[in-house]
């Protein structure tokens, strides 16, 4: 199975429509079975819209509509012109710049049951320290997946409060005992490993039923995913590897490539995508 991550950066780039095209035809020459995306945008004011492709998500606490500008929509609805067809879902996590709803979206060559939750102490919706989780639960190779996609706040605020530490707590809890060996939790994760005794460490310390897959991969390609100072990184102009797939152990990963990095692929995003070329084990 082929799986992708990308924060989209969606409308907040330059000639955002041109990265749309770029992004849905690279898409459509690597035909990922699974993507995770991240803060994926649609206008606030935009007109509601129903679409037969979208997979509403269970959710608790804050359920927004989608809207016809919605950046997984418009990229369903060019991947379909392309010759694909892909299930979506979508979560709105917060506003976004005062003018989106921002979220996650999960796109999937295969119908899935998708729910969030909120996994952030805050439930403002006002404030960017709002997150939730999209997962997907789907049957493939007599095994039950379940795929996660997550935008994680930074280890702290700006007042020392651990927000990290407290939305992977919820993470994992969304994560049943048996989807352990076969679920794959993808994003933005905002956490870099060469920062000690932070987000990475209490991934890799609390979490001991996933691999990181640029850690276990028999081939890789690229390593960073962000390459210059971004929103919540300023004064940050160093390489970083902030995004993420971590896999259950029942996976061995063939390939980790960083993509969408003007190498692999087009520059759509202020971050790099990460793919992962992903195998169930012999058993």
């Amino acid at each position: 199975m082929k799986v992708l991550t990308l924060n989209t950066h969606a409308w907040m780039e330059d000639d955002p429509y041109e990265k749309l095209d770029a992004l849905a035809e690279q898409l459509a020459e690597s035909e990922y079975d699974v993507i995770a995306l991240q803060e994926v945008n649609q206008t606030i004011d935009a007109k509601g819209i129903k679409d037969d492709t979208f997979i509403a998500p269970e959710e608790k606490v804050r359920a927004v509509p989608i809207k016809e500008d919605n950046f997984a929509r418009l990229l369903i609805k060019k991947l379909k012109r392309l010759g694909l067809t892909y299930y979506w879902s979508w979560a709105a996590n917060h506003v976004g710049y005062d003018l989106y709803d921002e979220g996650v979206a999960i796109l999937s060559k295969v119908p899935f049951k998708a729910e969030s939750q909120l996994v952030s102490e805050s439930e403002d919706y006002a404030s960017h320290y709002t997150r939730k989780v999209l997962k997907a639960s789907f049957d493939h190779q007599d095994r039950q997946w379940a795929v996660l996609s997550a935008h994680y706040s930074w280890w702290t605020d700006g007042n020392g409060r651990h927000l990290f530490e407290h939305e992977w707590s919820q993470t994992l809890d969304m994560i049943r005992p048996e989807e352990r060996k076969t679920a794959i939790v993808m994003g933005d994760f905002n956490n870099d490993p060469s920062v000690q005794n932070e987000g990475y460490a209490l991934v890799r310390r609390s979490a001991p039923f996933l691999n990181d897959a640029f850690e276990t991969a028999d081939v890789k390609i690229g390593e960073a995913t962000v390459e210059k100072e971004i929103d919540g990184w300023e004064d940050h102009s160093d390489l970083k590897r902030i995004d993420y797939i971590f896999a259950g152990k029942g996976f061995d990963v063939d390939q980790y490539k960083v993509t969408f990095d003007g190498k692999n692929g087009p520059v759509v995003s202020d971050h790099f995508g990460v793919e992962a070329l992903v195998r169930l084990k012999l058993t």
